[in-house]
């Protein structure tokens, strides 16, 4: 277990998280100041065919140079930011979202000169907002990104899922409905990738946080497929179809058979995921620890 994190960062409000956003834009380098190294160069090329003496035979090596010294400078630099942003997205995998989150909050200033990087880094702190419970902030950078991004991309239909799931997550019911009727037609490309078993958790979750355990109950066939591309975070709808089948709101289903079908899906649940894990993303599972 990896020791606990004592950095004083505390996650931003949606308000800071805007003004992170406003001061640090993706700001890429000009066409003029990607070709100010190549002018410099052949300014000194010229300058060797306009000198005598041996100093017109030196510049042009003095141009290969300083072309190969810009290069090199600019070629590490990038390295170094895909690194660190890699290293911030591998943090978060590991579910050591405050961790990345720190990162990312403190990278994201460095990475305007590059805008896939960047947009890379807002998502990853979008994602580190979102699984930490801090909803309304998460928006604010899934929001960005939909703004900058092509339609219909997968990336964009992905960012879209999750922002409709972190609505979903703030108790903005009617938002997170709307974002999920538009959305119905752009999943439909992606059956059986992690963005289709994304709208179904979102489905599921909207589903549970709107009472309608009976939809749910008539939908649970086939949901362990449709989940499975989420990996362990497939524990989440199956702790969800659990609730379904707890509060068992159809009338003509056998009590029993209910509440064996909710201590299934509740087992299930917890081998992919903590109990403490589930219950921090959905408090309402509370009464399933009764099952364990």
């Amino acid at each position: 277990m990896p020791a606990e994190n004592t950095d004083p960062f505390q996650p931003p409000t949606p308000e800071q998280f805007e003004a992170h956003l406003r001061d640090h834009p993706a700001n890429p380098p000009s066409v003029w100041q990607l070709r100010t190294p190549w002018l410099v160069a052949l300014a000194l090329i010229v300058l060797s065919f306009a000198t005598a003496g041996p100093v017109s035979g030196l510049l042009p090596l003095v141009a290969l140079a300083w072309l190969f010294i810009h290069t090199s400078i600019r070629t590490r630099r990038a390295m170094s930011l895909q690194i660190r942003v890699r290293r911030t997205q591998e943090v978060g995998m590991l579910r050591r979202y405050n961790d990345s989150l720190r990162l990312g909050w403190q990278l994201l200033p460095q990475v305007t000169p590059a805008p896939l990087l960047h947009g890379q880094t807002v998502a990853m702190i979008a994602h580190s907002l979102d699984s930490l419970g801090h909803y309304d902030a998460a928006i604010v950078g899934y929001d960005h990104l939909l703004s900058r991004l092509p339609p219909g991309e997968p990336i964009t239909v992905h960012i879209g899922v999750s922002r409709a799931a972190a609505a979903l997550g703030a108790e903005r019911l009617s938002d997170a409905d709307d974002a999920l009727r538009r959305l119905r037609g752009p999943v439909e490309p992606f059956d059986h990738t992690p963005i289709s078993a994304a709208y179904r958790l979102a489905k599921l979750t909207q589903q549970v946080r709107t009472h309608h355990f009976d939809e749910g109950v008539h939908e649970s066939e086939g949901l362990i497929d449709a989940l499975r591309p989420l990996g362990v975070e497939a524990g989440y709808g199956h702790a969800l179809m659990a609730l379904c089948h707890y509060h068992n709101p159809i009338t003509n289903t056998d009590p029993d058979d209910s509440q064996l079908a909710a201590k299934s899906w509740w087992q299930q649940a917890t081998l992919l995921l903590p109990p403490d894990t589930l219950l921090h993303r959905f408090p309402e599972l509370a009464p399933l620890t009764e099952l364990s």
